[in-house]
Protein backbone atom coordinates (compact mmCIF):
# COMPACT_ATOMS: atom_id res chain seq x y z
CA UNK A 1 0.00 0.00 0.00
CA UNK A 2 1.31 3.82 -0.58
CA UNK A 3 1.78 6.38 2.44
CA UNK A 4 -1.51 8.50 2.89
CA UNK A 5 -2.21 11.54 4.83
CA UNK A 6 -5.86 10.93 6.68
CA UNK A 7 -8.19 13.36 8.15
CA UNK A 8 -11.32 12.10 10.82
CA UNK A 9 -14.32 14.13 10.38
CA UNK A 10 -17.12 13.41 13.41
CA UNK A 11 -20.74 13.45 11.37
CA UNK A 12 -23.70 15.85 12.38
CA UNK A 13 -26.66 14.04 14.48
CA UNK A 14 -28.93 14.18 11.45
CA UNK A 15 -27.20 12.53 9.18
CA UNK A 16 -28.60 9.73 7.41
CA UNK A 17 -27.56 6.79 5.50
CA UNK A 18 -28.35 8.01 2.29
CA UNK A 19 -26.85 11.26 2.57
CA UNK A 20 -23.58 9.23 2.97
CA UNK A 21 -24.22 6.92 -0.04
CA UNK A 22 -24.53 10.52 -1.56
CA UNK A 23 -21.03 11.39 -1.30
CA UNK A 24 -19.66 8.39 -2.77
CA UNK A 25 -21.54 9.20 -6.17
CA UNK A 26 -20.59 12.76 -6.61
CA UNK A 27 -18.24 13.77 -8.96
CA UNK A 28 -14.81 15.21 -6.23
CA UNK A 29 -15.28 18.87 -6.99
CA UNK A 30 -18.93 18.64 -5.88
CA UNK A 31 -17.97 16.45 -3.10
CA UNK A 32 -16.32 18.54 -0.77
CA UNK A 33 -18.99 21.25 -0.22
CA UNK A 34 -20.95 18.53 -0.15
CA UNK A 35 -19.09 17.00 2.53
CA UNK A 36 -18.92 20.39 4.91
CA UNK A 37 -22.88 19.40 5.13
CA UNK A 38 -22.24 16.62 6.66
CA UNK A 39 -19.58 16.62 9.44
CA UNK A 40 -19.91 18.84 12.32
CA UNK A 41 -15.93 19.13 12.81
CA UNK A 42 -13.03 17.26 12.24
CA UNK A 43 -11.34 15.49 15.23
CA UNK A 44 -7.66 14.29 13.59
CA UNK A 45 -5.53 15.07 11.15
CA UNK A 46 -3.24 12.13 10.30
CA UNK A 47 -0.26 13.38 8.59
CA UNK A 48 1.19 11.22 6.13
CA UNK A 49 2.57 8.61 6.28
CA UNK A 50 0.20 6.67 7.23
CA UNK A 51 -1.73 3.68 5.63
CA UNK A 52 -5.17 2.92 5.20
CA UNK A 53 -4.91 -1.31 5.46
CA UNK A 54 -6.80 -1.77 8.65
CA UNK A 55 -9.68 0.27 7.17
CA UNK A 56 -9.96 -1.72 3.91
CA UNK A 57 -9.61 -5.03 5.90
CA UNK A 58 -12.55 -3.82 8.13
CA UNK A 59 -14.26 -2.69 4.79
CA UNK A 60 -14.04 -6.32 3.50
CA UNK A 61 -15.43 -7.70 6.64
CA UNK A 62 -18.50 -5.58 6.60
CA UNK A 63 -17.53 -3.53 9.71
CA UNK A 64 -16.82 -0.63 7.86
CA UNK A 65 -18.11 1.35 4.82
CA UNK A 66 -15.73 2.38 1.75
CA UNK A 67 -18.55 5.44 0.48
CA UNK A 68 -15.60 6.38 -2.55
CA UNK A 69 -12.55 3.61 -3.35
CA UNK A 70 -9.48 4.82 -4.64
CA UNK A 71 -6.36 7.04 -4.35
CA UNK A 72 -8.14 10.79 -4.20
CA UNK A 73 -9.41 10.46 -1.91
CA UNK A 74 -10.42 7.09 0.03
CA UNK A 75 -13.44 7.68 1.53
CA UNK A 76 -14.28 5.40 5.03
CA UNK A 77 -17.39 5.32 7.20
CA UNK A 78 -15.78 3.35 10.31
CA UNK A 79 -16.68 2.88 14.19
CA UNK A 80 -13.93 4.45 16.08
CA UNK A 81 -12.29 1.34 17.22
CA UNK A 82 -11.72 0.43 13.45
CA UNK A 83 -10.84 3.84 13.08
CA UNK A 84 -8.25 3.62 16.25
CA UNK A 85 -6.67 0.32 14.81
CA UNK A 86 -5.87 1.53 11.75
CA UNK A 87 -4.16 4.76 12.77
CA UNK A 88 -2.23 2.91 15.90
CA UNK A 89 1.17 3.13 14.83
CA UNK A 90 0.28 7.16 13.99
CA UNK A 91 0.16 8.40 17.40
CA UNK A 92 -1.88 11.04 17.02
CA UNK A 93 -3.40 11.92 20.68
CA UNK A 94 -7.12 12.84 19.12
CA UNK A 95 -7.04 9.59 17.79
CA UNK A 96 -7.00 7.54 21.00
CA UNK A 97 -9.68 9.57 22.39
CA UNK A 98 -12.47 8.69 19.61
CA UNK A 99 -15.75 6.91 21.08
CA UNK A 100 -15.59 3.21 20.33
CA UNK A 101 -19.07 3.01 19.39
CA UNK A 102 -19.51 6.76 17.02
CA UNK A 103 -19.29 6.42 13.46
CA UNK A 104 -16.49 8.71 11.87
CA UNK A 105 -15.89 9.55 8.15
CA UNK A 106 -12.23 8.96 6.87
CA UNK A 107 -10.66 10.71 3.93
CA UNK A 108 -7.34 9.46 2.76
CA UNK A 109 -5.28 10.95 0.16
CA UNK A 110 -2.61 9.11 -1.51
CA UNK A 111 0.72 10.60 -1.28
CA UNK A 112 2.63 9.19 -3.61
Amino acid sequence: MLGYEADVHELAPTVTVRQLEALGELPYGDRLPYLGTLISRTVAHVPYRTWVDHLLEAAAEGRARILHDGGYPFLFHAPGEVVKANFASADVEEISSLANGRWYLVEAWDQS
